[in-house]
């Protein structure tokens, strides 16, 4: 018998995949998730900043924002695991303490979770975020590179994958992890 907000599993290759980004802020996550990831339930932090503060960051709503992240990644993922739709968390992850709860809950949903690095270097992440209409403060970028744990597959994950923004170019198009895309030379 299967407990409460459990999923009985669809075949292997039928499963919805749930992507974890991973990547500071202003690395591209949101530009990758809208572009290559459009069709699949986006759960955006930042977007939950915004509607509780008008803020991309206030320590005072932190606890707020995560609150509501905890019932979104509970309700909505359920919800998307009975639609068969994909599910992408667009926030910084940077820890695998932060990724485990996500996974986790991928995992119980009958998910393929997969974590999507997208890797940049913190001066141009630092320079992208100041170009926002709500910048994060520059302080806080540099506690996210501090604190910043690649994913990997021992925590959970049956796929990592990078997108690579480095040298200021755009997010780029999923390549398997330990393989670095090339920004086309066109």
């Amino acid at each position: 018998m299967r407990g409460r907000g459990e999923c009985p599993p669809p075949p292997a290759d039928q499963r919805p995949t749930f992507y974890v980004l991973v990547g500071l802020p202003g690395s591209g996550k949101t530009t990758y998730a809208r572009t290559h990831l459009a069709d699949a339930l986006r759960i955006s932090l930042d977007d939950l900043r915004m509607m509780f503060s008008g803020r991309a960051f206030d320590l005072r709503y932190e606890a707020a924002v995560a609150v509501a992240a905890d019932a979104l990644r509970e309700s909505l993922t359920a919800y998307a695991a009975s639609a068969s739709w994909d599910v992408v968390v667009d926030a910084t992850n940077v820890s695998r303490a932060r990724r485990a709860s996500w996974i986790e809950t991928a995992r119980r949903l009958n998910f393929r979770p997969v974590g999507v690095f997208v890797d940049c270097p913190l001066p141009i992440a630092q320079s992208r975020n100041l170009h926002r209409s709500a910048p994060v403060p520059p302080g806080i970028v540099a506690g996210f590179d501090h604190r910043l744990e690649p994913p990997t597959l021992d925590e959970g994950f049956e796929e990592v994958v990078l997108v690579d923004t480095t040298n200021g170019v755009p997010p780029v198009p999923v390549a398997p992890c330990g393989t670095r895309p090339q920004a086309s030379s066109g």
